[in-house]
Formats: structure tokens, C-alpha cells, sequence
């Protein structure tokens, strides 16, 4: 008798890691490396009361960059309670 073969069961697990897990790690530290450098910049250009953004409202560009590095930061802590 024939046996069905189902060959992705070697590839479901990477040395004991799921795959889901992997690519959760890799998006987790992606996005909080570029939150934490993209506040990191901000703060800096803040500091030195110089523009964070050429053509653009001080206020606003400040605002708007420092949004978007807390969301990147947050997202990639929310990737890595996928683990």
C-alpha cells in the first residue's frame, strides 16, 4: 500500500522555531529599531531647535514625526508578544 507523503512537515519548524515566530522577531526588530532611531533623531533636531522637517510647520513636523515613532515603537512590541 501506498502511504500519502506530506513533505511540509520538515519545513514547519526552523532548529525548533516556528516560522511564524521568525518573521514576528524580524518585524518586532525592524520597527522598534527604526521608532527608537526615528525618536532618537527628532529628540536630537528638538534639542537643537533645528527643523525636523525643511518647509514645514516646526510644530507640526515635531508632532508628526514623534507620532509616528511611538506607533513604529509600539508596533514592534506588539510583534514580539506574537512569539
Amino acid at each position: 500500500m501506498i502511504e500519502p507523503y506530506d513533505g511540509l512537515e520538515q519545513y514547519d519548524k526552523v532548529e525548533g522555531y516556528d516560522m511564524e515566530s521568525v518573521a514576528a522577531v524580524f518585524a518586532g526588530t525592524a520597527f522598534g529599531l527604526f521608532g527608537a532611531a526615528l525618536l532618537l533623531w527628532t529628540g536630537a533636531r528638538a534639542m537643537r531647535r533645528a527643523p525636523v522637517l525643511h518647509g514645514v510647520s516646526p510644530v507640526a513636523s515635531t508632532a508628526l514625526t514623534t507620532l509616528f515613532g511611538v506607533v513604529f515603537l509600539v508596533l514592534g512590541v506588539w510583534c514580539f508578544t506574537l512569539v
